[in-house]
């Protein structure tokens, strides 16, 4: 099966009075977790949409050890194991409020996506709190 080349990452933030994080967030994908943190940006602001992208045109810090390419993935090794957000959290105030994620996954010719369909944010029901009170992983699904 083909290598990953990159994979590029959405996040719309919530837009609600402590939406926002300074906690690390990490995406879990091929058995891996990638850190999601932009050079040189204030990532997961209130209101904010943060764009990640790993691997081939990286745009995050530490691009050689957030890299799907080193060691290689490929789309088995994605089959294989959880496609998951996580928020390390480590106080209470570190609360996230995820309105949207989406990934794409991308080989040569061949891209997949991943998302959450309850997750179409914003409003009530339509979010999701991620926290030391809330839980900290939600798992994403192959948007087919």
């Amino acid at each position: 099966m083909a290598d990953i080349e990159s994979i590029e990452v959405e996040v719309l933030t919530g837009d609600e009075p402590g939406a926002g994080t300074d906690a690390l967030v990490y995406l879990g994908i091929g058995g891996r977790e990638f850190l999601l943190d932009n050079r040189g940006e204030d990532d997961f602001r209130r209101g904010d949409r943060n764009y990640f992208t790993l691997g081939r045109g990286s745009t995050v810090t530490h691009p050689s050890t957030n890299d799907p390419r080193t060691p290689p993935l490929t789309f088995d090794d994605v089959d294989q194991y959880p496609v998951y957000l996580r928020l390390d959290a480590q106080v209470e105030e570190d609360a996230w409020l995820l309105d949207n994620v989406w990934v794409r996954v991308h080989s040569d010719g061949s891209t997949d996506r991943y998302g959450r369909r309850f997750l179409n944010g914003p409003g009530e029901g339509r979010s999701l709190w991620l926290g030391i009170r809330h839980g900290d992983v939600l798992h994403l699904e192959r948007e087919r």
